[in-house]
């Protein structure tokens, strides 16, 4: 039987963490492992974290020497981790009982496969409720999830929390910190290089929906989520010249309309200096496509 781990990386969100342990303390799979990576918090999270330990084995609570962000607080988290699977979960998400029992069985049963998620849900501020769940099948290979996926997409399908194989993370590893925050977007892609992809269509993770400035619109995440892309495409496609050109060309193509879109949402809303970020960024990309042909 695998041991499965559980990392939290949490900073300065105690009464949420208490919410998340709550639930992890519920499940019908306890992990053999849990740590809490507390990126310097200055709230209550020490006490709120020892205040679940007796409630789990391998219990551990770890405070960093100094701020590490994201994703230097997820490194560290994943390095302290001895299971075989590993589940990176968020510190104010709450999650089915039946979470890790049914993504454990996953990799159980798929042993080509690098990562499985699932389906998310949530509250609307105002009342009701969402559900996504994905048109995924059980099993897809990796390559293939890329394409379908992944390719000439600025946002990712798969939330922030999986659970890894520690043999992928042990190649793939880090979480290069010149992506920040969507960083775990880059890692899913490049595990579909050599992996497959597991997924449970059920919604196993309610989020938390605490408004944060990474919710707002930014321009710099749009930015790195393009140099992501552009950086998988080259690893994708490196064996087949004539294809990478091709997609490459069609995501300069994409993004270009794709930063359009935005700028006219920019202007919409008023926001001039937003717009005119928007606009120095197309036209440098533009620039960079029209020499990229040039050279070809």
């Amino acid at each position: 039987m695998a041991r499965v781990s559980v990392c939290i990386t949490t900073y300065n969100r105690a009464p949420l963490l208490d919410r998340t342990l709550a639930s992890l303390a519920a499940q019908t799979r306890r992990p053999d492992e849990l740590i809490v990576s507390d990126d310097c918090s200055p709230d209550e999270t020490r006490a709120v974290a020892e205040k679940w330990a007796h409630h789990f084995t391998g219990f551990r609570y770890n405070r960093n020497s100094r701020n590490l962000y994201m994703p230097g607080n997820l490194n560290a988290a994943v390095s302290l981790a001895t299971g075989d699977y590993i589940a990176n979960l968020h510190d104010a998400d709450e999650f089915d009982p039946t979470l890790l029992e049914k993504w454990e069985r996953a990799l159980d049963d798929f042993p080509s496969a690098g990562f499985v998620f699932s389906g998310v849900g949530g509250v609307i501020r105002g009342g009701g409720e969402y559900v996504f769940l994905h048109d995924v099948a059980p099993f897809t290979p990796g390559r293939r999830f890329f394409e379908e996926h992944y390719l000439h997409k600025f946002s990712s399908i798969v939330w922030g929390t999986v659970m890894a194989r520690r043999s992928a993370y042990e190649k793939l590893l880090p979480f290069d910190p010149g992506f920040g925050f969507i960083s775990d977007v880059d890692m899913w892609m490049r595990m579909c290089l050599d992996h497959d992809v597991a997924y449970v269509r059920e919604p196993l993770i309610v989020l938390d929906d605490t408004p944060t400035q990474e919710r707002l619109f930014s321009w710099n995440r749009v930015e790195t989520a393009r140099r992501i892309q552009q950086a998988n495409i080259g690893r994708f496609f490196s064996a087949q010249p004539e294809r990478l050109r091709i997609e490459q060309e069609r995501f300069s193509r994409i993004s270009r309309q794709y930063y359009l879109r935005r700028i006219l949402g920019r202007i919409r809303h008023a926001e001039w200096k937003g717009a005119g970020e928007g606009v120095r960024l197309f036209l440098k990309i533009s620039e960079n496509g029209q020499a990229e042909r040039n050279l070809g």
